[in-house]
């Protein structure tokens, strides 16, 4: 069973670490993610990352410097 975007959210809020795929997420809720991780010390990992045009991704990395890893 996969969890909410608002469970997500909510564990990274709490500092946990998620991994998950870009291309079942928007990048608004990609962006909540990187925020929520900048100030939790989260790091989110992000799966298929091809799957984002490279300004949403550089956008990603400027919110959240060091807590965003992509793999493409």
């Amino acid at each position: 069973m996969s969890k909410s975007t608002t469970d997500l959210k909510s564990m990274v809020r709490l500092g946990g670490g998620i991994s998950i795929d870009a291309s079942n997420y928007s990048t608004t809720d990609l962006q909540s993610f990187a925020r929520l991780a900048q100030v939790s010390g989260a790091t989110i990992i992000i799966r298929n990352a091809d799957a984002k045009s490279t300004p949403d991704l550089q956008s990603l990395a400027r919110l959240s410097p060091g807590k965003i890893i992509f793999e493409f």
